[in-house]
C-alpha cells in the first residue's frame, strides 16, 4: 500500500504556494458563509475551488502550475503585501513580549524595541535620529 502511494505522489505539484493557499483561504470562507447564511450557490463555489485545489496539487505539470502561481503573485502580489503589513513582526513581537516593548518614534513612525524594566531611557531612533525620552 505505502509502495503504491509512494509511486502515486512521485513527480506530483503539492506545493503551499501562493495560489494554493489563497484557494484553500477562499475556500473556506464561501463555504463557511455558504452554510451560514443559506445559500447553496456560495457552497457549490466552495466545492469547485475545492476541485480546483485538489487538481492543481496533485498535478504532473509541474511548470504549468509553476506558471500559474507567478501570474497569480504578479496580480495579487502588491494586494496581500498592503494586507500583510499590519502583520508584520507580529511573531517577533509576540516571541520578545516579555523582554522587550515595541514603539514607534515620533517623526518618521519607525518601529523601535526597548527592553522592559530599564526605566527612562533616552531613546534616538536610528533612522530619522530623532531622540526622545521613554519609560519601560
Amino acid at each position: 500500500m505505502m509502495e503504491w502511494l509512494r509511486k502515486f505522489l512521485s513527480g506530483r505539484y503539492f506545493r503551499a504556494d501562493e495560489l494554493s493557499i489563497s484557494l484553500l483561504v477562499l475556500m473556506i470562507i464561501l463555504g463557511i458563509a455558504g452554510l451560514a447564511a443559506k445559500v447553496p450557490l456560495l457552497y457549490y463555489i466552495s466545492d469547485v475551488l475545492f476541485i480546483v485545489f485538489i487538481f492543481r496539487n496533485y498535478s504532473r505539470n509541474i511548470e504549468r502550475r509553476a506558471a500559474e502561481n507567478a501570474k497569480f503573485v504578479k496580480v495579487f502580489g502588491p494586494f496581500f503585501r498592503k494586507a500583510a503589513e499590519p502583520f508584520k513582526g507580529l511573531y517577533h513581537r509576540i516571541r520578545d513580549r516579555k523582554t522587550h516593548v515595541y514603539l514607534k518614534c515620533p517623526s518618521c513612525k519607525q518601529t523601535l524595541r526597548l527592553p522592559k524594566g530599564r526605566g527612562k531611557l533616552k531613546v534616538s531612533c536610528p533612522k530619522c535620529k530623532t531622540e526622545f525620552y521613554k519609560t519601560t
